[in-house]
């Protein structure tokens, strides 16, 4: 009799579990025909210092933004054979004040160029994104 109402209490719990869960901030940028993918937690976003064009600097400069992606390689890259191919200043889709650098970089792996690309936010966050990510079927 009672685990009739077995299925009621799984929907009432799980809803509070998926009630506090914070979807993350999908960023999507396109470089060199290459579609970009990066997803951010709204709380990382929150703690970024905003910005407004025109009226000073970034709070964030190139070079710091640059050295922070640098101390994030991953330690199967070999350092030295990593160089800077772009950078860009992007807006955050959706947070007027909020942006982004977009860093692209190239490095061998069995004689052949790959690249890896991180967006930088402007509390010097690295968050690695993803190249030509397949869609869910």
């Amino acid at each position: 009799m009672t685990l009739r109402f077995l299925p009621i209490l799984f929907l009432l719990y799980s809803g509070n579990i998926f009630a506090n869960y914070e979807f993350p901030i999908e960023i999507l940028e396109y470089v060199d025909n290459t579609k970009i993918v990066a997803f951010i937690n709204k709380k990382d976003i929150d703690t970024t210092l905003s910005w407004s064009p025109f009226s000073n600097s970034p709070p964030l400069s190139i070079s710091k933004a640059l050295k922070n992606v640098k101390q994030s390689l991953s330690k199967k890259i070999k350092k030295n054979t990593v160089h800077m191919v772009g950078i860009e200043l992007k807006q955050i889709p959706h947070h007027k004040k909020h942006w982004h650098y977009l860093v692209k970089l190239a490095y061998e792996v069995n004689n052949k160029q790959e690249f890896h690309y991180f967006v930088v936010l402007m509390n010097g966050k690295v968050i690695s994104a993803l190249k030509n990510p397949e869609s869910i079927k």
